[in-house]
């Protein structure tokens, strides 16, 4: 599988890094984690997860393109996953890309992302291989 060059915004790159100044190495490995963290949390029915349908409204053009932005690869699959769940919600892959960081940047702010990495560890430890819940 090839790596997919994706544009990170530099607003949703701050909000998922927590740092005004986002390096490409930290956006490499925090991208992919959120993509999938999102993913993850499409079954969970929270409030906030689909893309926010006054932002489709408000861009109108429906390409996704960032002017600004810190470029980033995605593992090919990866990717291909978040342009189904795009097409599902209806909006551009790339808009859906920004709005995964944000989610995680807002997960890691509520301390959900502690929360997951603790579940997951009891799961390892009991051998259970579904999440509790």
């Amino acid at each position: 599988m090839s790596p997919v060059g994706v544009k990170v915004r530099d607003i949703a790159a701050k909000a998922l890094s927590e740092d005004t100044d986002s390096d490409g190495d930290r956006l490499a490995l925090l991208l992919p984690r959120a993509v999938r963290f999102y993913l993850d949390e499409r079954t969970d029915g929270r409030s906030g997860w689909r893309y926010p349908s006054f932002l489709a409204a408000e861009d109108g053009n429906g390409d996704g393109a960032a002017a600004d932005g810190h470029e980033v690869s995605l593992d090919e699959d990866l990717w291909r996953e978040l342009q189904v769940e795009a097409e599902t919600q209806r909006v551009a892959p790339e808009d859906l890309l920004q709005h995964a960081a944000f989610y995680y940047g807002a997960a890691r702010d509520e301390g959900r992302l502690t929360e997951r990495i603790a579940e997951e560890l009891r799961r390892e430890e009991t051998g259970s291989a579904e999440p509790a819940g």
